[in-house]
């Protein structure tokens, strides 16, 4: 049960959020209604060559996957305040502290993605 939750997890956070930065740095800067944050954002990235390109997304992943890491460790128990219990069920079924190492498990089984 938690492999499938980290692989769901994986695929709709990880997946889903990269295909988005990819469109939006496809995206022309001068379009009506673009904020100025992603202005910035597609310039930068349109300065960079093929290399810097490929390294900033590879960034981006790994933020996404590290932040992803903290919160499993979260509601592991295995971190964050002493003074509060969580408990995570899936389906019924208590975690056993292992949110975060399925999830980086998998992580790691798809960094070539």
């Amino acid at each position: 049960m938690v492999d499938l939750f980290t692989e769901e997890i994986y695929k709709n956070v990880v997946e889903g959020n990269m295909e988005l930065y990819k469109q939006f740095f496809s995206c022309d800067p001068n379009e009506e209604g673009t904020i100025e944050y992603w202005k910035n954002a597609i310039g930068l990235y349109n300065r960079l060559d093929d290399e810097g390109k490929q390294v900033l997304l590879s960034i981006i992943k790994s933020t996404i996957v590290d932040t992803i890491s903290n919160v499993m460790a979260i509601l592991d128990g295995s971190e964050g305040p002493e003074d509060i219990s969580i408990k995570v069920q899936l389906n019924d079924h208590e975690n056993d502290c292992e949110l975060q190492d399925s999830f980086l498990a998998y992580a790691e089984d798809h960094e070539e993605e």
